[in-house]
């Protein structure tokens, strides 16, 4: 069914994958903080610099990829997405 909501598991993996967790940013912050912490997580990760692999969620530490920060920039260009992740970054926050 394509048009099922997704199964707990997958919504639970889209939550972990919140940009502003990944990034390491407040749900305010703007597209080019945004931008500059992505390229320097990514240069981070490049040069395999410790605890560059790891994030912090409310769930517990996730580990980090550049894959997953490109998406993570990815979500926050879009502002549909980015929207929906700052709903649920204030909620988990407050």
């Amino acid at each position: 069914m394509p048009d099922a909501a997704p199964e707990p598991e997958n919504r639970r993996r889209l939550h972990l994958a919140n940009p502003f967790w990944v990034l390491e940013l407040p749900p305010d912050a703007s597209a080019l903080e945004a931008e500059r912490q992505g390229a320097k997580l990514l240069a981070m990760l490049a040069a395999s610099l410790p605890d560059a692999d790891r994030y912090e969620t409310p769930l517990g530490v996730c580990t980090r990829t550049a894959e997953v920060v490109r998406q993570a920039l990815a979500d926050i260009r879009d502002p549909d997405r980015r929207a929906i992740h700052e709903w649920w970054a204030r909620g988990a926050a407050g």
